[in-house]
C-alpha cells in the first residue's frame, strides 16, 4: 500500500493535467481463505502461464473473505485509487460478480 501511494504522489506531481489515479485487481472471494488461494492460483496460473508467486509480485492479486477483500480494497481507497478495476477469478463469472455486488461493494468507503 506504501508503494501505491508514494507512486500515486508522484504522478500528481509530475502530470501536466489531471489524473484520475486507478486499481486493477484480482479477487477471488471465498469464505476459506485457504481454498480462496487455490482458487486464485489456478485461475492465475492458467491465466497468466506463470507461477502465482511471480505475479502476486507485480500485480494487486487478493484471495480470502469478502470482508476482507472490502478491508484491502479500501486500504487502496484510502491511498487515493479513484477507478477500481476488479478482475473476479472464478469459474463462474455471474455468481463471483453477484457475490462482489452483495459481499464487498457495499463495504467500500465511495
Amino acid at each position: 500500500m506504501v508503494d501505491y501511494a508514494r507512486e500515486r504522489a508522484a504522478v500528481h506531481r509530475l502530470a501536466t493535467r489531471p489524473v484520475t489515479t486507478a486499481l486493477y485487481a484480482t479477487l477471488c472471494l471465498n469464505d476459506d481463505p485457504r481454498h480462496a488461494r487455490r482458487l486464485l492460483r489456478e485461475s492465475i496460473e492458467r491465466y497468466c502461464n506463470a507461477p502465482l508467486e511471480k505475479v502476486e509480485k507485480i500485480q494487486a492479486l487478493f484471495a480470502g473473505r469478502p470482508v476482507d477483500a472490502a478491508v484491502w480494497l479500501n486500504a487502496y481507497i484510502g491511498a487515493g485509487a479513484r477507478h477500481l478495476v476488479i478482475r473476479l477469478a472464478a469459474d463462474d463469472h455471474h455468481a463471483a460478480l453477484d457475490e462482489f455486488a452483495a459481499r464487498v461493494l457495499p463495504l467500500l468507503d465511495v
